[in-house]
């Protein structure tokens, strides 16, 4: 298991992605067991251990609408996190999640890699009167990333999404982000990471295991 918080701050920063996600994070009774992929961690200039980690990680080639010899789709589900251990870990302000992949092809004719995430935010915050409650930060918040590919073989890192957060725990939970790829020649790599960046430039980040597509 990878490393929770159980700081006020922690849960009102823990943020889910997608209506299905909702009933997972109100309605559990006990501790939702997820299986953890891969998990780096460094300690700050500031002294704290910066932690992040993958979770429930899951990338699905599937056919390429069109037909096309040369087009690739994935979709990924997944779950990522970055805590920060220590004292006063509950006071940072500005540390960067970001989100993303290494892609590797063989070859491409003027081929390009876009990546699509859009779905619901819900933010969790706890109340010791009240109880839990969500609130809808945005309706369809969307990101894309594009990536042009060389003609030759090659590696390139593209960073989807990314937010800045206050205190010493974000949870963003990945659902049917939606990648696309177009004049390739061969199989597509695609290695997903998580990131963390402190307010002082110190910087974490896992990768997860390649999967093919």
């Amino acid at each position: 298991m990878g490393i929770k918080s159980r700081g006020f701050k922690a849960a009102r920063n823990a943020a889910v992605s997608g209506a299905a996600v909702l009933g997972l994070v109100l309605g559990a009774t006990g501790s939702a067991q997820a299986a953890v992929d891969d998990q780096n961690r460094i300690v700050s200039t500031d002294g704290y251990e910066v932690v992040v980690t993958q979770e429930d990680t899951f990338i699905q080639g599937v056919p390429a609408l069109g037909g096309s010899p040369f087009n690739r789709e994935f979709f990924h589900n997944g779950r990522g996190t970055a805590n920060l251990v220590g004292a006063d870990a509950a006071d940072a302000e500005g540390t960067t999640f970001q989100f993303g992949y290494q892609f590797a092809w063989a070859g491409s004719i003027d081929g390009a890699i876009g990546v699509t995430y859009s779905t619901p935010g819900l933010e969790l915050e706890l109340s010791a009167a009240d109880g839990p409650t969500a609130t809808v930060t945005d309706i369809l918040p969307q990101a894309y990333a594009e990536l042009e590919l060389t003609p030759a073989p090659g590696i390139e890192e593209l960073v989807v999404a990314e937010g800045e957060f206050d205190g010493d725990f974000k949870s963003v939970q990945f659902s049917n982000v939606h990648g696309t790829a177009s004049g390739v020649i061969g199989a597509v790599q695609v290695r997903p990471f998580v990131r963390a960046i402190t307010a002082n430039g110190d910087n974490v980040t896992t990768y997860g295991k390649p999967w093919t597509v």
